[in-house]
């Protein structure tokens, strides 16, 4: 339980601090764009490095299959959120204090499907730990995937001239979204629901697919005609090395 605790904590604090940090200093489009290659790269390296060989490692042959609803899913989900998992930000005149539900659903959606298979990883992290010595570095990709989506929803939040106090609110239930999921898991964990452990693998092979489809589609259109600045590049190495020093 303490480490469930410690857990949602670390899912939850680093998210919704540094959007709040948004409305006090402003984030520029390429700082921005240089976080966001840095934790796209991460997902990706995170997904080839340990989710897949983990996932794998279970022995189901449709596991593949769930990867690749996954990935469809996310590509559903960009069509009611427009993209602001990528740090794009769209705001249109209609738009104008009136935030759009379908984004706060895709949003929302997506955070929560994040969180579901964290309570999983946990049990079977005790006793690994990496060259870090971090015990479950899916959290740690989940906290540096949310904090930019987080910078780059409060700054839409502002563009579009919603009131400080309900942009807060917006942003707080962002935040709880990913500990709600892994939450929910233990729930099923803790009432004995039959076939847990295969819905679990089920949701860790969707959360696959959507890191993937996120991870490639920020690391190719965080740069100008595909080209990549030698800072950009240094921050993708940078976020694959994480990777792999702490998965």
């Amino acid at each position: 339980m303490p480490d469930l605790i410690s857990t949602l904590l670390l899912l939850f604090l680093p998210v919704l601090a540094c959007g709040l940090l948004v409305f006090k200093f402003k984030i520029s489009d390429t700082k921005l764009k240089l976080i966001l290659a840095f934790s796209a790269s991460y997902l990706l390296a995170l997904s080839f490095l340990h989710l897949l060989p983990e996932v794998f490692s279970k022995g189901d042959e449709h596991i593949g299959l769930f990867i690749l609803v996954g990935f469809f899913i996310q590509l559903f989900l960009d069509f009611f959120s427009t993209g602001i998992e990528h740090g794009h930000i769209h705001v249109h005149k209609h738009h104008n204090k009136k935030f759009p539900v379908a984004i706060l659903f895709g949003l929302y959606f997506h955070s929560f499907l994040e969180g579901l298979p964290v309570s999983e990883i946990m049990q079977h992290q005790h006793e690994h730990s990496s060259v870090l010595g971090f015990k479950n570095s899916l959290v740690a990709g989940l906290v540096l995937h949310n904090i930019p989506i987080s910078i780059a929803f409060v700054t839409m939040l502002k563009q579009m001239h919603i009131s400080v106090k309900t942009s807060v609110i917006y942003l707080i239930m962002f935040s709880l979204m990913a500990p709600l999921g892994a939450c929910f898991s233990e729930l099923l964990h803790v009432f004995g629901i039959s076939n847990i452990d295969y819905i679990i693998k089920i949701s860790l092979g969707i959360v696959i697919g959507i890191f993937l489809h996120i991870s490639t589609t920020i690391m190719f259109e965080s740069s100008n005609n595909h080209k990549y600045n030698f800072v950009k590049m240094a921050s993708i190495l940078l976020g694959s090395a994480v990777a792999y020093l702490i998965s």
